[in-house]
């Protein structure tokens, strides 16, 4: 009797478990950041019932943003061997499983032993933090960061658009009040004393999130009460007998326009708090937007016109876009989808192009999506005769919508990326606006007058010829050389890039003289700028094993002093001399005296990222 009775209960417990499920909030936290403090259930609540997304989405860099240390997530090489930048040195190691660095003195800090908490990033650059200050949770990033794809130590000196510094603590930042907002799903920085606008100082932080990294609950919305519904095998047959909805989840490929595009401007967009008054709130119990609400109300882009909240700097967030208000700088693609009639007078939204769980990870792009089908998806009379309306060969990237429409115009983490504002060309408003333009991004060695002459010719007079530049450059040379030379941070970053392209206009020739003006650029007096110039001559079959664009400027001056000498000034090609927009001498080597002219033109002005 008693048998059969046990047997009664552990049938009616399995049918219990069945009817509801195992609740995912009982098990134990993956780490201490993490706390299931709200309506948030985790992404191991999604993967049961979508196992093929929930691997889809473990394959994105959005799972990886932020983690903890292990040898599985730790990219970067911690041997033991010394790495010696800007002017001081440290030494990564492993002990035990567990991470370190011993690091110089810098400000304020003697040499010490710094041990790794907390890993950010994994596609381009990893970044690494150590746990500080009184607060259990606060946690301070370390100078060093790993080049994923150079599989090297860099420093974060080398990645921001500026001069060469060997202030080792420039850009310590907290992650508690910066990285923490949009690398995490459902981010809880708890900062002491925010509720009632009275923090302590220095800053105390008690910070949770929800999530570790980009989850689904930062794009389908807190999933709590879906979960609830769907909790156990027999709701789901309800479910799928259609006799009970299945809660609050977002699917952003459903909603209007305006706030599917929204899911991904809540991170892909630089903003303030809307009012800025609730920033508090956010210090205190992080950001209020939710998937399938619209930003207004919550964040407020950033735009050329934003004020800045630094009275010193009052340039601060302006030198983030071009004169006409286009992005310069990543993390602002939100807007410049926004600002473009595809999305203003059209239906693009995010999902247009991307896919979330498909594609290529980097990017999150189907591969004919990085083709003319993203344009001619909605352009088909276009694709009908692509020819006729580009006035380029076929196989030509002159006609590849994107490199016209879309170029490649935005810095970001030491690389060059598509702006996301999609646009015609118009050679006047961007070289009077000391804008890079799509056609000399390609026709390198041409001038804007030759651009724009092209233009009118094949789409209409209202296409003309730039009367100056901001920077005073001449508009007698290639408008690619002067920008590079001459041009600010942004401008010189872009360039490099762009004369390191297989698929310009160049000839053979024509890209001996790009290699012979990038070996000027590896003496920029900004690192980030000198790394691009040194990918862009390897993409040229450049030979720059000798150089370091990260090396002190005694053995970096010793290096170039050396190639040019060996090389007697490196030559290009005497039958481009008789151009004179290529600053070339009679001999086809670079005309240094004209160079140094344009050079002496370059704006001392760092831009700030705001990273």
């Amino acid at each position: 009797m008693v048998r059969t009775r046990v047997v009664v209960v552990l049938v009616a417990c399995a049918l219990l478990a069945l009817a509801v499920g195992l609740d995912p909030r009982r098990a134990a936290p993956e780490n201490a950041l993490v706390e299931r403090a709200r309506d948030f259930e985790g992404s191991g609540a999604c993967r049961g019932c979508h196992a093929d997304r929930y691997a889809s989405w473990r394959r994105t860099y959005h799972s990886t943003m932020t983690q903890m240390p292990t040898r599985a997530s730790v990219l970067g090489r911690f041997d033991g061997v010394e790495v010696e930048l800007f002017g001081a040195r440290a030494r990564p190691f492993e002990r035990d499983g567990r991470f370190y660095f011993e690091l110089p003195s810098f400000g304020v800090e003697s040499a010490r032993t710094a041990e790794v908490a907390l890993c950010v990033g994994s596609r381009r650059y990893q970044q690494y933090f150590e746990r500080v200050g009184s607060g259990p949770d606060a946690l301070r990033r370390l100078p060093l960061v790993w080049h994923v794809d150079e599989a090297r130590w860099s420093h974060l000196n080398a990645l921001f658009l500026e001069p060469d510094s060997d202030d080792w603590g420039a850009h310590v930042a907290t992650w508690n009040e910066n990285c923490i907002f949009c690398h995490n799903t459902g981010p809880m920085p708890r900062l002491v004393g925010a509720s009632e606008r009275r923090p302590a100082e220095p800053h105390r932080f008690e910070s949770k999130v929800e999530e570790l990294g980009i989850a689904c609950e930062s794009c389908h919305g807190p999933g709590a009460e879906h979960v609830g519904k769907l909790r156990g095998a027999l709701a789901k047959f309800v479910v799928g007998l259609g006799l009970a909805d299945v809660g609050a989840i977002v699917d952003p490929r459903e909603l209007p326009q305006e706030r599917a595009n929204a899911v991904c401007g809540q991170c892909h967009s630089q903003r303030l708090p809307d009012p800025q008054e609730k920033l508090w709130t956010f210090l205190a119990s992080g950001p209020t937007f939710r998937p399938d609400d619209e930003l207004a109300g919550h964040v407020s882009p950033i735009t050329r016109e934003t004020p800045t909240l630094d009275a010193r700097n009052p340039e601060l967030f302006r030198r983030r876009f071009w004169n006409d208000g286009t992005a310069r700088l990543t993390a602002y693609e939100y807007l410049g989808l926004t600002q473009s009639p595809c999305a203003k007078d059209g239906e693009l939204t995010c999902s247009s192009c991307h896919r979330m769980h498909s594609g290529d990870p980097k990017g999150m792009v189907e591969p004919e999506m990085r083709g003319d089908a993203a344009c001619t998806q909605c352009h088909a009379e276009i694709a009908a005769d692509v020819a006729a309306h580009t006035h380029h060969a076929l196989d030509s990237s002159g006609s590849r919508c994107l490199e016209c429409h879309m170029p490649s115009i935005v810095y970001g983490v030491v690389e060059i990326h598509r702006s996301h504002r999609i646009e015609s060309p118009d050679v006047a408003r961007d070289v009077e606006g000391g804008r890079p333009n799509a056609c000399t991004l390609c026709h390198l060695d041409r001038t804007a007058a030759w651009a724009a002459d092209a233009a009118a010719k094949w789409w209409g007079s209202e296409h003309r010829a730039p009367r100056s530049r901001p920077d005073r450059g001449p508009l007698d040379v290639a408008e690619a050389l002067v920008s590079l030379d001459a041009g600010d941070a942004v401008q010189r970053a872009v360039y490099a890039k762009a004369f390191g392209r297989a698929d310009s206009a160049l000839d053979e020739r024509g890209k001996a003289w790009a290699k012979a003006q990038l070996e000027i650029v590896l003496g920029d007096g900004y690192p980030a700028i000198r790394t691009l110039a040194r990918r862009a001559l390897l993409a040229l079959g450049g030979d720059v094993a000798d150089y370091d664009p990260l090396a002190s400027l005694e053995r970096r001056t010793a290096v170039l002093r050396g190639r040019i000498a060996a090389r007697s000034l490196p030559l290009a090609d005497a039958a481009l001399a008789a151009r004179p927009e290529l600053l070339l001498d009679p001999r086809g080597s670079v005309d240094l005296e004209r160079v140094r002219a344009l050079l002496e033109l370059q704006p001392e002005r760092p831009i700030s990222i705001g990273e």
